[in-house]
């Protein structure tokens, strides 16, 4: 596929488009010229980003969806087919978060992340993509996986569990799907500075501050650091240019890609010295480092990465 594509005039959907990624990425492509259809659970800040789109000069369709539920999605399809004829790239990128201790986390809890961050997903290419393969002229379907699907996440395991789905439904799917023309993509960001985290359920209450000062102060850090959603996008636009299976965003998630695939029991490693430390704020004190150090110490970790790098050599 050519380094550079021409997204004039192309339908691109995007869910979880009014705010953090999903907003970059409509941003993004209306900016290149493409035809937007954009959809989100509020509605307000989905109007705002209706209005801002059209003031750009993009052509766009907006509506309220909850991509937790089928028929939302369904209907959505309908309509964008109806007031767009087609659709070239579908982003399928709504997303929540839970945290906390995986003995604090209820059924309730899981079930609405599953809703909306895999079944979302599906839900998404299960309506698009037979319409994309019989429309014809190829296409493109990005999900919104995580590095957190790429390599333990300790004190997110749902959002890990979801994020790890998406990322094999994209490899797998893209494997039918070349055999249409259309491409599939997971792209797996890093931290990055957005709501998600203020709509986050946390399960395990914090014993610093609360959620609401943490998740601010961490967005800020984020911004501070140019973790922004407009990074994801470019690695999305650039995903979709090069037809990248798994598209790998910011130094720490390709880093953490990186010693996963290197060496799981380092990688192990540094989860459970994460979990140690209390960085999730989840096992804290003694106990919590003596299981740390129990898996490995640090001169066992050298040991392991200088091995395994070797045997790959």
């Amino acid at each position: 596929m050519k380094a550079t594509m021409d997204f004039k005039e192309k339908t691109v959907v995007v869910t979880g488009a009014a705010s953090g990624i999903g907003k970059g990425i409509a941003r993004a492509f209306a900016r290149r010229g493409a035809r937007l259809a954009v959809a989100d659970i509020n509605a307000e800040a989905l109007e705002k980003m209706r209005l801002e789109l059209v003031a750009a000069d993009c052509k766009v369709y907006a509506q309220v969806v909850d991509v937790a539920l089928a028929a939302d999605v369904e209907g959505f399809c309908d309509s964008v087919y109806r007031e767009m004829g087609r659709v070239d790239v579908l982003c399928n990128n709504a997303g929540v978060a839970v945290s906390g201790s995986f003995e604090d986390i209820g059924l309730d809890d899981w079930r609405w992340i599953f809703g909306i961050n895999l079944m979302g997903v599906i839900h998404g290419c299960h309506y698009f993509y037979p319409r994309m393969i019989a429309q014809g002229g190829g296409g493109h379907i990005v999900n919104i996986a995580s590095a957190a699907g790429l390599f333990p996440l300790p004190g997110s395991i749902p959002y890990s569990c979801t994020k790890y789905a998406v990322v094999g439904l994209s490899e797998t799917l893209r494997a039918e799907a070349v055999l249409h023309g259309i491409g599939v993509s997971a792209i797996c960001p890093g931290f990055v500075s957005s709501g998600i985290f203020g709509s986050a359920r946390q399960c395990t209450p914090r014993k610093d501050m609360t959620h609401e000062e943490a998740a601010s102060q961490l967005r800020e850090n984020l911004r501070k650091r140019g973790r922004t959603p407009e990074k994801v996008a470019a690695a999305v636009l650039e995903a979709v240019e090069k037809d990248r299976g798994v598209a790998v965003c910011l130094t720490e998630a390709r880093c953490g890609d990186l010693l996963h695939r290197l060496s799981r029991k380092a990688s192990e490693y540094i989860a459970a010295r994460a979990v140690a430390m209390g960085e999730k704020g989840m096992a804290r004190g003694p106990r919590a480092r003596e299981v740390g150090d129990r898996l490995v110490s640090d001169q066992e970790l050298a040991e392991i990465v200088d091995e395994e790098t070797a045997l790959r050599r």
